[in-house]
């Protein structure tokens, strides 16, 4: 008899709620048995992949203390789309598992690092990414490059002559403009060589503002032959958009050109000077032999800005030319003439040249001076003056945290090193809710829809030290007055601190480092009531579903979520987190994802009520007796449907991919395309 009145009491609340709500509580409630999906599929619409990136030397020794940097696609790659960030670690070598959209199977792994290929477009096999940059070939494993092409044949271009000045090749060269004439072998440019070159010209770094003692109009811009001597020159990176041709020319040091017309030759000596897999085929290392000079002769360079022409495999001598003189640079203002900075390497006893290659008085301008990087080395080594020649940079470790500062974004912390957001920056993922469980309702799917963001820090060993939360409710197509938790698989005393919660009502209790108390996981509730964070000005209960409505911005609940052992970030993003709402503040009605456990709290008594198909002893949750959910989580921003549209009927290959197991269609929520949307149901505002 208690059985029958607590059914009797939950169809009755369910009814009642559901009448506010406008009638869409479903007819078929508990009936429906035949099933929309098949067995064991959860409505996860992102997959899991694992991350094995490498990075190495010319001479494949690692390189460690790397920030790689990880992009969806790879044709946007705008820092505020960064999805993943790590650091390598002492083999030169990032592994991570994270949950990612599954329609996206292709990334840009980028090493912020001058020496290493920079963008590297890459692909996923059976959701393994394994990359290896740098090494003897540049790059190897799932690495597609940019602009291969593969070099079967060796071309010369045609000597010009323009103002005075003659253009000459100095040999042949492939497809890709890789020289025939480098000289064997080439430089191995060891790991302590390149963290000095970082650490002078970082890359995204306004030289002016870290190194202006590089830019002084009394530092030497070319190099000073002061013995006789051979000279060299070695290919180290190039970190442009562009594909540039480098040049050099020499002259009397008494008697300096004092304008273009007075070079006497300018020699292609890197036709295009573009890495490989990344518009060329140089790789670092790469070395030529400019000939032997004697006391008294100057060498200067110039670069050819997007200079090489791959249709015609020659150097277009018409491109924006910009000269290591900075008197001969088509800059208005005289402090942004210099184009390459000269700076001396007491290690090696070597000259490093980087140029930039764009009009620096442009605002696209990064002012790094690594869009083209060189040295040059002389035998004897004595024979390159230094005077006013500015030192390399040395690394220093503040912290001793072991990451350098240039790279540390808490330079003086060695619990902190650098942080990341996901799904990104500037972009929010999107959890969507139906809050009528264990009854189903209109599957508009926008009962409460929270858009958030996480904010990871982390330190040198890629362990989480600090969380912070945003979270923003996007629609609330309800009645019910619903709270928002989330739930980490580790220990409530795995939190140090929270901070940032909105909590208005009294049906919840808490530990004192701001966990939920009672529960053996880790409960976290950023707000208990959401209609303490957003509400119609007009009073209707209906939040941003129904088109003749004005769109209500509301307030977000920021976190700050401390944990008491740094956390490795693999237990938190591997798959999407366990969030949840609270149905109409009923601590017992817990509505999760598909497959995700609930809490100590959930009132298990509700499993297998109305159409609820929860099966504990055969870990299911949170699925409906025709497989349907009450919540689907989306790793970016959710265009929802309007109120009482049903999901299938806005999203027309919804089904597809439902009916499949998500094996079809996965991006039938993201593509804009013929034939996948109804606009007239999906909220537009």
């Amino acid at each position: 008899m208690k059985r029958i009145y607590s059914w009797l009491f939950l169809s009755l609340t369910v009814v009642a709620f559901a009448c506010k709500k406008g009638e869409e509580l479903n007819a078929d409630n508990g009936n429906n048995t035949t099933k929309v999906a098949p067995d064991g599929f959860t409505y996860n619409t992102s997959k899991t992949i694992n991350l094995n990136i490498r990075l190495l030397t010319n001479d494949n020794q690692p390189i460690k203390g790397v920030i790689v940097s990880l992009y969806p696609g790879t044709t946007n790659t705008d820092v505020s789309n960064i999805m993943f960030k790590g650091m390598t670690d002492a083999t030169g070598t990032l592994r991570a598992t994270l949950a990612v959209p599954s329609y996206i199977d292709t990334f840009t792994v980028d090493p912020e690092y001058v020496g290493l290929m920079r963008y590297a477009k890459t692909y996923l096999t059976s959701n393994q990414l394994n990359v290896t940059i740098g090494g003897a070939g540049g790059f190897s494993g799932n690495v597609a490059g940019r602009g291969i092409d593969m070099p079967n044949k060796w071309y010369i271009g045609e000597n010009r002559v323009e103002n005075n000045v003659v253009y000459k090749y100095m040999g042949t060269y492939n497809n890709l403009g890789r020289p025939s004439y480098l000289t064997t072998p080439g430089d191995i440019i060891s790991a302590g060589l390149l963290s000095r070159i970082n650490e002078s010209l970082p890359e995204r770094t306004d030289v002016r503002l870290v190194h202006p003692e590089y830019l002084l109009n009394t530092a030497t811009p070319d190099i000073v032959v002061t013995e006789l001597s051979d000279v060299w020159l070695t290919f180290v990176h190039e970190g442009a958009g562009y594909v540039n041709s480098l040049g050099y020319y020499v002259y009397n040091t008494n008697n300096p050109p004092s304008n273009v017309a007075q070079i006497d030759t300018v020699y292609h000596v890197l036709p295009n000077a573009s890495l490989s897999g990344s518009g060329g085929d140089m790789r670092s290392g790469d070395k030529v032999y400019l000939g032997r000079y004697g006391a008294g002769k100057s060498i200067g360079f110039v670069i050819f800005a997007n200079g090489w022409n791959g249709g015609s495999r020659t150097v277009n001598t018409n491109a924006d030319k910009f000269y290591s003189n900075p008197n001969f640079n088509p800059e208005p203002i005289a402090a942004l003439r210099r184009h390459h900075v000269l700076l001396y390497d007491r290690t090696e006893q070597m000259f490093l040249v980087g140029f930039e290659d764009i009009n620096r008085s442009f605002s696209g301008c990064d002012q790094d001076f690594n869009d083209l990087v060189f040295y040059c080395k002389s035998n004897p080594v004595t024979a390159i003056s230094t005077d006013n020649v500015a030192n390399m940079d040395v690394p220093t470790d503040s912290d001793g945290d072991g990451v350098a500062n240039s790279v540390d974004e808490f330079p003086n912390d060695p619990a902190r090193a650098y942080r990341y957001y996901y799904p990104s920056q500037n972009n929010w993922a999107t959890i969507a809710f139906e809050d009528l469980w264990p009854a189903s309702g209109d599957y508009d799917m926008n009962d409460m829809l929270i858009d958030y963001r996480y904010t990871f820090v982390c330190n040198a060993a890629n362990n989480v030290v600090d969380m912070n939360a945003s979270y923003a409710i996007g629609a609330a197509g309800a009645s019910f007055n619903n709270g928002f938790g989330l739930q980490l698989d580790v220990a409530p005393s795995a939190i140090s601190s929270i901070t940032g919660r909105r909590i208005t009502g009294n049906y919840l209790s808490f530990n004192a480092n701001g966990t939920e108390a009672g529960q053996s996981k880790a409960v976290i509730i950023p707000f208990d009531n959401h209609r303490s964070l957003i509400s119609d000005p007009s009073g209707s209960i209906f939040i941003n579903t129904q088109m003749d409505r004005a769109r209500v911005s509301g307030d977000t609940v920021n976190l700050s979520i401390a944990f008491a052992q740094p956390m490795p970030v693999a237990g938190l993003l591997s798959t999407p987190m366990n969030h949840f709402i609270i149905s109409n503040q009923r601590r017992g009605y817990e509505v999760h994802l598909p497959g995700y456990l609930p809490t100590d709290k959930a009132d298990a008594s509700l499993f297998g009520q109305w159409s609820d198909n929860t099966s504990p002893q055969n870990n299911r949750y949170y699925l409906a007796k025709d497989n349907s959910p009450w919540a689907i989580n989306f790793l970016q921003k959710f265009t929802h449907p309007t109120e009482t549209s049903n999901i299938k009927d806005a999203y027309l290959r919804y089904m597809n991919w439902v009916n499949s197991g998500g094996t079809t269609n996965t991006d039938w929520y993201s593509n804009t395309g013929a034939g996948y949307r109804n606009n007239a149901l999906i909220y537009t505002k």
